[in-house]
């Protein structure tokens, strides 16, 4: 009897280079804008500005200047901000690596497309002990 099911689970290693030019400041712009409009990122009255300067961008809140460059987060604070800065960061930087990783699976969506119905969803996993949020491609060949 033939079988029509096929199982794969794959850790799909993609280069950092990859991730990275698909990073584009005309892509996560209108994105970190988005994130920080969102309720308790920000302090009300608290300046928040998201500029391109080349190939990075400057993304300022309150007394808080980040740099996002080539997927990486840097981050300047005035004296007594670390932990707003700290938080802010760990936000910026899950939300850059979120992005990639949905830039990513678009991409091998869009190329598996032609073989089948293909859906995605976000599962965590457990990835050499570290828990990771990743997305789950599933492939239905038709």
């Amino acid at each position: 009897m033939p079988c029509n099911l096929a199982v794969s689970i794959t850790k799909a290693a993609v280069t950092e280079a990859h991730l990275v030019a698909l990073l584009t400041p005309e892509v996560i712009q209108p994105l970190i804008e988005a994130y920080l409009r969102q309720p308790g990122v920000g302090v009300a009255g608290e300046r928040r500005s998201v500029e391109r300067q080349g190939d990075a961008m400057a993304v300022t809140v309150g007394n808080v200047t980040m740099t996002i460059r080539e997927g990486r987060v840097e981050t300047q604070a005035t004296q007594g901000y670390d932990g707003r800065a700290k938080e802010l960061t760990d936000g910026i930087s899950a939300l850059v690596a979120g992005i990639a990783d949905a830039l990513f699976a678009q991409q091998i969506r869009a190329a598996l497309a032609p073989f089948g119905t293909v859906a995605a969803q976000q599962v965590t996993v457990d990835n050499d002990g570290v828990s990771q949020v990743v997305t789950m491609l599933t492939m239905t060949i038709m």
